[in-house]
C-alpha cells in the first residue's frame, strides 16, 4: 500500500491528477487543521463577541431607562427649585415688609434705644413686650371718655362753687351731658360702693378701685348698672348720668384719684396708645418708672410662662395605685 496521495480534479478540458507525497500530505493535513483551528477560533469568537454585543446592547437600554429617570427627577427638582426660589424671593418680601412694620412699631412705641442690628426676634420680642405692657397699663388704669359724647362744664382745681357760691377746690370734672347717658367703665376693676343719694353732696355716685392704687368716682348719677363687690372690664356699662345731689343741672362728676389723692381727669381721659407718654411725662404725683418695671416684669414673666413647654400629665389614680403596688423588695424599707 503506498503512502502517496492521488487527487483528480475534473475540469471543462479534462481531469488532472495530482499525487502528494507523505511529506506534502503531513503540509496538507497540518494546513486543514491550522484552518480548522482557525476556523473554530473565529466562529468562538464571533459568538462571544455577538454575546457581548446583546449584553452590551442590554446595558445600552438600562443606561437609556436610566438617564430617562435622572431627566425626569432631574425636572421634578428643577421644578422644585424654582417653587423654593419663588418661596424664597416672597418670604424675602414678606420679610422686608415684616422688618419694616417692626420700625414702624419701633417708632410708635419710641424703642429708638432698641439696635437695628439685633435679630429681628430679639426687636419683636422687645415691641411686643413693650405693647402688652402698654396694653395691660391702658386695660387697668383709668383711660378714655367715661361717656361717649359730652361738654365740659367745670375743670380740674380750684372754683367758686355753682351751688353754694363759696370758694371750692373740684377734685374732678363735670361733663354736661342728657339725663340717661350710658357710663363705661373706663379700665377694669372692681366696685367699691354704690351710694344711692337723691338730694345730698355727690348724689347718687358709684367709686371703682382700680389695679395700682387708682380709682374713680362717677357721681349724679340717675340710675346703677353695678352692685358692691362686683368686678368690671374696662368698657362695662356701670351706669347712667343724671341730675342727683347737689346739682345745678345735667352731668357726670368724674374723678380720678392715685392714693386717695385726686389727679386731673383731663390728662386720663387724652391717654391712648397714640400718645402713651403724654400722661407719664406731664402727672409727676404717680412714680411711673417703678409702675412699668412693675408691669414689665408681670409681662415677661407671662412670656417665659406661654413659651415654657407642657407639663407632665399627672398620674391619674389608677395609674397611681399600680406605681405604688410595683415595688420590688430592694425597694421596701424594714
Amino acid at each position: 500500500m503506498t503512502d502517496h496521495i492521488h487527487i483528480a480534479v475534473t475540469h471543462p478540458n479534462g481531469v488532472k491528477h495530482f499525487t502528494l507525497c507523505p511529506t506534502r500530505k503531513k503540509v496538507v493535513q497540518t494546513l486543514a487543521l491550522v484552518l480548522l483551528a482557525l476556523l473554530t477560533v473565529t466562529f468562538a469568537s464571533l459568538y462571544f463577541l455577538s454575546a457581548r454585543s446583546t449584553e452590551a446592547e442590554a446595558a445600552v437600554e438600562r443606561l437609556r431607562d436610566e438617564r430617562a429617570a435622572l431627566n425626569a427627577e432631574l425636572a421634578v427638582l428643577q421644578q422644585k427649585r424654582d417653587e423654593l426660589t419663588a418661596t424664597i424671593e416672597n418670604k424675602d418680601v414678606e420679610l422686608t415688609a415684616l422688618t419694616q412694620r417692626v420700625v414702624t412699631v419701633e417708632d410708635m412705641l419710641g424703642l429708638n434705644s432698641v439696635a437695628k442690628d439685633a435679630s429681628l426676634t430679639h426687636r419683636l420680642d422687645v415691641a411686643a413686650i413693650n405693647s402688652a405692657v402698654r396694653y395691660t397699663m391702658l386695660q387697668l388704669i383709668p383711660n378714655g371718655k367715661p361717656i361717649e359724647s359730652y361738654r365740659r362744664s367745670s375743670g380740674f382745681g380750684s372754683r367758686t362753687h355753682p351751688v353754694t357760691g363759696k370758694a371750692k377746690f373740684h377734685m374732678g370734672l363735670d361733663l354736661t351731658a342728657d339725663k340717661g347717658t350710658p357710663v363705661y367703665a373706663p379700665a377694669d376693676g372692681v366696685v367699691e360702693y354704690v351710694r344711692p343719694s337723691r338730694k345730698k353732696g355727690y348724689g347718687n355716685f358709684v367709686k371703682i378701685d382700680h389695679a395700682f392704687g387708682f380709682m374713680t368716682l362717677y357721681a349724679h348719677l340717675d340710675k346703677f348698672n353695678v352692685r358692691s363687690g362686683q368686678f368690671v372690664k374696662k368698657g362695662d356699662l356701670i351706669a347712667w348720668s343724671g341730675n342727683t345731689g347737689l346739682s345745678t343741672g345735667p352731668h357726670l362728676h368724674y374723678e380720678v384719684r392715685f392714693l386717695g389723692r385726686a389727679l386731673d381727669p383731663r390728662r386720663f381721659i387724652k391717654w391712648s396708645p397714640e400718645n402713651f407718654d403724654t400722661l407719664l411725662e406731664k402727672e409727676k404725683r404717680v412714680g411711673w418708672g417703678h409702675l412699668v418695671s412693675v408691669v414689665e416684669n408681670l409681662v415677661e414673666t407671662q412670656v417665659q410662662v406661654a413659651n415654657m413647654p407642657d407639663p407632665e400629665p399627672p398620674l391619674s389614680t389608677a395609674q397611681q395605685r399600680e406605681a405604688d403596688l410595683d415595688v420590688t423588695p430592694t425597694n421596701v424599707s424594714m
